[in-house]
């Protein structure tokens, strides 16, 4: 496909996304999405006194206050000041039988399509969302782009398949930081790919530290990325070793020849990125003893209380993959039909059988170092959920994966690539792409719609 046609496909799966994301945000029920309403009441706190709280009472205070302080700019354009006027249903039973009623909150006929006061004010920091999570696709178009420049269609596929996984969009179309980190996560592995190919020199990922140091203002999660950009960095100094020459010990000596690049231009990275992040990083130290403000994090969580066992792990890998892919509600309680997953498991499983196929096949090396820092990104990335878990309860959450999922999806994307043979390939491509937004559709329509 020429690159005009490739600009236009990626210009409505963009648009599609946006519509996707934007009907979940329209038809999901106010405050019926992952701590929605805590989420909420962060960014009222931010636009009516115009300063960061302090101390738990705003619980999701424990974040970085990026997404929710331009999130609260933008709620802010509906009136002077917003309230916290959601109403907690005091019938909520999530266990679905004769008496399950999965609503959070009482649901009025005043919440629909008001434009005005607090409705619209919600609605409008959802919509910022949606714009969130829509550039985490084109980043992840670019990122992919980066990592296989000699095969555009395999950036393609990947953006089809993110844009309407059904979690994605309904994340998406609520009011979470799980959209910012996608975004600056996906802009900062781009970044990455670029400074390796660039042989880490600049304007090559100029944008990089910037996307870091952004992304620790939105989520703390995002800072697993970062050793993902040293690499990146280290590598692409060391790429003046002899041609096809590709042994560690070559690598090794290349890297031990350009030390002053590499360490000069991993410095100026780890400066532009904590600059931004630093006012916030000194004040947690002053109230909370630390730079992250662990302890704020202790008094505003389900803290866990005993070892972790074989059965956590199986009930963290478990609920990952079921809630990457699509579980709705307030809490992810409403989950889609078991043979979805079922044929989504088996989808996956395919995927990394192909990504093996394309590691032993001759490919170039910079492709081989590509998808090595892509599986580093996600490995770092639930690394340090599974370090969380230690912690908090709770943590069975497929979009706390977000910081990795432009890394993730673009793997399972070249993982199916690698089967399709090369005549049809566009054919089968866009069918798995429709597949994916037929599921997208159908979360929305055949699931929450139904439940609420």
């Amino acid at each position: 496909m020429e690159r005009g046609p490739r600009r236009l496909v990626l210009i409505g799966l963009l648009l599609a996304h946006a519509l996707l994301a934007g009907a979940y945000a329209a038809w999901n029920p106010l405050g019926e999405a992952p701590d929605e309403a805590d989420h909420w009441a962060y960014v009222v706190y931010l636009a009516n006194e115009r300063a960061l709280p302090t101390g738990p009472h705003v619980t999701q205070s424990k974040h970085p206050p990026l997404y929710h302080g331009t999130a609260a700019a933008v709620a802010s354009l509906a009136g002077s000041e917003l309230g916290l006027f959601l109403q907690p249903n005091p019938g909520v039973n999530l266990q679905p039988g004769p008496n399950w009623s999965p609503n959070f909150f009482v649901h009025s006929p005043s919440e629909n399509w008001s434009w005005r006061g607090d409705v619209f004010a919600f609605r409008l920091a959802r919509l910022w969302s949606v714009l969130l999570s829509t550039g985490a696709v084109a980043a992840t178009y670019g990122l992919a782009r980066a990592a296989l420049p000699a095969r555009p269609g395999i950036a393609l596929f990947t953006a089809g398949i993110l844009a309407f996984i059904p979690e994605f969009a309904f994340i998406g179309g609520s009011i979470n930081n799980d959209n910012a980190a996608a975004l600056l996560g996906a802009l900062t592995v781009w970044g990455a790919l670029a400074i390796l190919r660039g042989h880490s020199r600049w304007p090559h990922g100029w944008w990089t530290p910037f996307a870091m140091g952004l992304g620790l203002l939105a989520k703390v999660s995002t800072v697993a990325l970062w050793p993902v950009v040293f690499l990146a960095v280290l590598l692409g100094a060391a790429a003046g070793r002899p041609k096809g020459d590709t042994t560690a010990a070559s690598w090794m000596r290349a890297a031990a020849a350009s030390w002053r690049r590499w360490s000069t231009a991993s410095l100026a990275v780890a400066a532009l990125a904590l600059a931004p992040a630093s006012p916030w990083l000194l004040r947690n130290w002053r109230l909370y003893g630390d730079p992250l403000g662990l302890e704020l994090t202790r008094q505003t969580v389900d803290v866990r209380t005993t070892p972790w066992s074989w059965t956590d792990t199986t009930w963290l890998l478990s609920g990952w993959f079921r809630s990457f892919w699509g579980k709705f509600g307030g809490a992810g309680h409403i989950p889609m039909p078991e043979w979805i997953y079922w044929l989504l498991a088996a989808a996956c499983l395919l995927a990394l059988a192909g990504l093996v196929k394309f590691w032993f096949t001759r490919v170039r090396p910079s492709e081989r170092a590509a998808v090595a820092l892509l599986a580093l990104s996600v490995a770092l990335t639930a690394a340090g959920i599974w370090r969380y878990s230690l912690l908090a309860l709770g943590t069975d959450q497929g979009r706390l994966l977000f910081p990795a999922a432009g890394p993730l999806v673009t793997l399972f994307a070249l993982g199916l690539w690698s089967w399709m043979p090369e005549r049809g390939r566009t054919v089968l491509a866009a069918v798995v792409v429709t597949a994916f937004a037929v599921l997208g559709v159908y979360g929305l329509a055949g699931v929450i719609r139904p439940v609420f």
